[in-house]
């Protein structure tokens, strides 16, 4: 199977978005953990638009979170 396929495939399993998460996180831990940690902190103070990185994540990201989460559970109710 080419490595196209392959990636199609897996990214259109449940486990991709599941995989994605326990990735990233170790990376933010590994990150936070090391020698530029300090560079990593201040990664999210970082200030676009007038507001800072943490605060865009917190408010606007988990925002489009949660509305997705209830379009699933929408669909799951009202489709099996």
């Amino acid at each position: 199977m080419p490595a196209s396929k392959a990636f199609a495939k897996f990214f259109d399993s449940e486990k991709a978005g599941g995989l994605l998460l326990l990735v990233g996180t170790a990376a933010s831990i590994a990150l936070a953990n090391s020698p530029i940690s300090s560079g990593y902190q201040s990664l999210w103070h970082f200030e676009l638009a007038g507001l800072g990185l943490r605060h865009w994540v917190n408010d606007a990201l988990m925002a489009i979170f949660f509305l997705l989460v209830g379009l699933e559970l929408e669909r799951e109710i009202y489709c099996g």
